[in-house]
């Protein structure tokens, strides 16, 4: 992913393969991404003189990295549909060349495939790096026993007991089967479990997982109420969908004025659907669009804190009203 992975994973595949003691040439860029050609010939290259393994392990070095709002969205998926799910909206946002597919999933498998356009697959070592990053992350929300091969006969395991093995040199790389033994989601220390305003534990779910699919009914079973009843609470909030607006606008009016985050990696990790739908949301709540917004009120990356943030988080409420 081009945005992505230029942020993130590039950063991660530096810390990994630093950690091997495996030295990284240093790549122009024109700022926090990286160009898609470099990008291709680093992971190449990193495949042809040390194999895939390397690059197999770069999400177990993910943790290790500073935090990033695409990540913790990621994090924050509940059940491996979910996790499959936001990485493709993630796929969407960044406007990636390749994609995960996912092609039949159980409730303790999931197979899916790393296609690109007609003609242009992805590499076996972009391959790896996806693959190692969906693993970590499924560990991440809780799997455990998770067992990962690739499409071959006899199955060849690349992932078992939390150790990588990497396939032998020309093997294909592009379809996985993914297997785990349980689910043991991980605790949300910010679920409110208690006190009487609705509303306000209603905006504190929201806010802990705004790249969750939200709906009444759903967020209405997470407080343990009937929707109807959570509707009439919420009405002088401007009900279930103003909430949820509001709480998306919030967030990414914060996220905007840190230059470091892509518009791409904001949407997403805001929970908007893809970036036509966060340009006029955040629009109907701000009277500006999310680069207009950015423009007049980012804060330089050096320069983390001006003191203005509560004043521009109080333009958005106020916009919104």
């Amino acid at each position: 992913m081009d945005e992505f992975a230029s942020a993130v994973l590039i950063a991660a595949v530096r810390r990994a393969l630093a950690e091997e003691a495996i030295a990284v040439p240093a790549y122009p860029s024109g700022g926090a991404l990286m160009p898609l050609d470099a990008k291709r010939r680093l992971l190449a290259g990193v495949a042809q003189a040390h194999g895939l393994l390397p690059l197999l392990r770069v999400g177990l070095f993910l943790p290790r990295l500073p935090p990033d709002p695409a990540l913790l969205a990621l994090a924050a998926a509940r059940t491996p549909d979910d996790l499959f799910a936001r990485w493709g909206r993630l796929e969407r946002f960044t406007h990636s060349r390749h994609r995960v597919v996912v092609r039949e999933a159980g409730p303790s498998h999931l197979v899916a495939e790393h296609v690109g356009p007609p003609g242009a697959p992805p590499e076996p070592a972009e391959d790896a790096l996806i693959l190692g990053v969906l693993t970590a992350l499924l560990a991440a929300i809780g799997a455990r026993g998770v067992t990962v091969a690739l499409d071959s006969r006899p199955v060849l395991v690349v992932y078992a007991d939390g150790v990588f093995t990497a396939p032998p040199p020309g093997h294909a790389t592009a379809v996985w089967h993914l297997a785990w033994s349980s689910l043991a989601p991980t605790a949300r220390a910010d679920r409110p479990l208690t006190g009487t305003d609705v509303a306000a534990r209603a905006r504190r779910l929201l806010a802990g997982n705004l790249a969750h699919r939200w709906t009444l009914g759903t967020l209405a079973a997470e407080l343990g109420m009937a929707p109807r009843s959570l509707q009439r609470r919420l009405q002088a909030e401007g009900g279930f969908a103003v909430l949820l607006a509001a709480a998306r606008a919030e967030a990414a009016a914060d996220l905007l004025m840190n230059a470091g985050h892509s518009l791409g990696v904001v949407g997403f990790a805001c929970g908007y659907a893809d970036q036509p739908h966060f340009t006029r949301e955040f629009r109907r709540r701000t009277a500006m669009t999310p680069a207009a917004y950015r423009t007049a009120f980012a804060r330089p990356t050096s320069q983390p804190h001006l003191g203005n943030r509560d004043h521009q988080l109080a333009r958005v409420k106020e916009a919104g009203r």
